[in-house]
């Protein structure tokens, strides 16, 4: 039986707000970054209200992954450096050495290795938008914030005084619904509303898990469902070697994902990430 009933586990959720500040902060300034209209002073103003996440984006605009040429010293300076598009980039960033600092205990994932899987995949969502015309933003925090919902799962199991641990071996979603009765996509989907996020991406991250429900491959959960598919063969730091996808893949097909050009997006998404490590000191 698990361990709490619906209308508990959403009671739960809600009493979850420290994780939510600068969440909440992103779902606005994406909001923002979408409206052609926008200037970069409406998004300082935003930001100037939340100091930790003002300061990280400071502190990564001067990082080497964006070689600025001198220090920038106030947040103006360094959202003028990076512009608007990639002000999300960062946020996302911020958000994920935040929200991922402490060790899943439930899943046996320590910190780093949960945050490295959700910055690959919000790299190959990233590069996969790129090509195929998707919105590359919402793409990256998709996949951010993709696995969210295990963050609060773990916290949920330890805050009931349980000792609950997956053991690798069974689907990681049936031992989450097994437990507490709800599995990381529906929970990342309700924590997700609970933060204001819009519906389109709140969906994406709840569907996740379910084939049946891509109707067009090339699309931000088809996507999804394929970056999950080919970092089960890279590995979330892309050091696998000798994985090939297979032909039939229904994202490769409707994508036209030859395997040189997968090739070349893995390799480009391990640079990314290792630069980007360096930048968030994680």
């Amino acid at each position: 039986m698990p361990i709490l009933n619906s209308d508990e586990f959403k009671r739960a959720v809600h009493t979850i707000v420290a994780l939510g500040a600068t969440a909440a902060v992103l779902a606005k300034v994406s909001k923002l970054a979408s409206n052609p209209t926008t200037d970069l002073a409406t998004i300082c103003t935003l930001l100037k209200n939340d100091g930790p996440l003002a300061a990280d984006i400071i502190r990564i605009s001067n990082s080497s992954f964006y070689a600025a040429a001198s220090p920038h010293g106030n947040l103006n300076s360094a959202i003028n450096y990076i512009g608007l598009r990639e002000v999300v980039r960062v946020i996302n960033l911020s958000i994920a050495r935040q929200l991922f600092a402490r060790d899943l205990s439930s899943y046996d994932l320590s910190a780093q290795e949960y945050w490295s899987t959700s910055v690959a995949t919000a790299l190959v969502m990233e590069a996969l938008a790129k090509c195929s015309g998707l919105d590359r933003e919402d793409a990256y925090t998709i996949g951010i914030m993709h696995a969210i919902g295990q963050v609060l799962i773990d916290r949920i199991i330890r805050d009931q005084g349980y000792a609950f641990r997956w053991n690798g071996r069974e689907r990681v979603e049936d031992w989450e619904r097994a437990s507490v009765g709800f599995d990381y996509a529906e929970t990342g989907s309700i924590l997700l509303e609970h933060w204001l996020f819009p519906i389109s991406t709140c969906e994406v991250v709840r569907w996740q898990l379910d084939p049946g429900k891509v109707v067009e491959p090339v699309s931000q959960l088809g996507a999804l469902q394929f970056t999950r598919r080919l970092l089960a063969l890279t590995g979330a730091d892309f050091a696998n070697r000798g994985w090939q996808i297979p032909e039939t893949d229904p994202y490769v097909q409707a994508a036209g994902l030859t395997p040189a050009h997968a090739d070349h997006l893995v390799a480009d998404c391990a640079d990314n990430l290792r630069l980007i490590r360096q930048s968030v000191d994680f």
